[in-house]
């Protein structure tokens, strides 16, 4: 069983959740391939729990050996946070692995923290790099909530558009144009909005289009990619990027929606795993997602290579620019990733 240890302190505004979460036999935890993930568990006291506001943690085991562990953390509360992940090491060192500056966090969902490796916990040649002499793995995390009250009224505010243009869009009030999905369901949606998030929607609006005379704009994409589309240009949310995250890339190149793009190269990122890189990285090219595809083939070059060589996508890819792309960035430290950014 694992242990946890919580503290807590206060400074000024600021409330520090300290955790340290040991994980015993960690190494045994690795090879175990049929382990998918590894959690903390709640409170036996409920009162305690709520009391402190607790968070959960949780480690998830990716790629056919174990090879990629992210770290997860869940609130059982709406929070305004600072996070840092620390390593504690053998002589009583430590090593800061991550720190998210301040940032809204919802209530009751696995927010991602870190990725770690398994080459980085122990090497091959017996050395344990990121375990105790016990070979327990031991995280600390350090959750700074704020209290400040401009920075509560900041997102109240901010929360509150989002909420309206929300609205806005679920009434069709005022609505002046109607847009459809590849099987014809239809949006009531207003013109001004649309031309004023996107630069693709904007020219349906000008040089006399069809568009201009029929007041519909007819979607190459299924209403259920629509509906996030419309939702993120009305709300600049998008609260199924994790769940969607390939379908919807191809949806915010389509329409230039960068920062909805943007958002969907980091799920996917996150995602990474040596049996899906041939895919993503494939899938980066089709987009123009360049920091994806830059992200995707470090993934490769870093200690993965040689485990996606023995993959069934491999065995089946039949491109040769995708095989020369992946040659060259791997055998070649001076690949020049600016003039060679398409795979065809």
């Amino acid at each position: 069983m694992s242990s946890v240890n919580y503290t807590t302190r206060t400074e000024g505004q600021t409330k520090i959740n300290t955790i340290i979460w040991s994980v015993p036999n960690f190494i045994n935890m690795l090879e175990n391939k049929s382990m998918r993930e590894f959690r903390t568990q709640k409170s036996a006291d409920p009162a305690a729990d709520a009391a402190d506001s607790r968070f959960q943690l949780k480690i998830q085991f990716l790629g056919r050996d174990n090879d990629i562990i992210e770290i997860y953390y869940l609130s059982p509360n709406p929070l305004f946070l600072k996070a840092v992940l620390t390593i504690c090491l053998k002589r009583f060192e430590e090593r800061s692995i991550v720190i998210k500056e301040y940032h809204t966090v919802q209530a009751n969902k696995w927010q991602y923290l870190a990725t770690l490796y398994k080459r980085d916990i122990a090497s091959y040649d017996g050395r344990d790099i990121f375990l105790l002499s016990d070979g327990s793995l031991r995280l600390k995390f350090q959750f700074m909530i704020t209290n400040d009250i401009r920075v509560e009224r900041a997102h109240e505010v901010e929360s509150q558009l989002s909420e309206d243009f929300g609205n806005l869009l679920l009434s069709g009030l005022y609505s002046d144009i109607t847009m459809k999905s590849a099987e014809n369901v239809e949006y009531k949606v207003h013109r001004a909005v649309l031309a004023s998030r996107s630069a693709v929607l904007k020219a349906n609006f000008q040089y006399n289009t069809t568009e201009c005379v029929t007041n519909i704009i007819e979607s190459p994409f299924e209403s259920e990619i629509l509906n996030e589309v419309l939702s993120y240009i009305y709300t600049d949310k998008a609260p199924r990027v994790d769940e969607i995250p390939e379908r919807l890339l191809a949806a915010s190149d389509y329409y230039q929606l960068g920062r909805l793009k943007n958002l969907c190269e980091e799920a996917l990122q996150k995602r990474l795993t040596v049996d899906n890189a041939l895919d993503t990285l494939h899938l980066a090219d089709m987009h123009s997602a360049n920091t994806l595809r830059q992200s995707t083939l470090e993934f490769i070059k870093d200690g993965h290579a040689e485990l996606i060589t023995k993959t069934e996508g491999w065995r089946n890819m039949e491109s040769v620019p995708l095989i020369k792309t992946i040659y060259e960035y791997v055998v070649n430290d001076d690949y020049d990733f600016e003039h060679n950014n398409s795979l065809t």
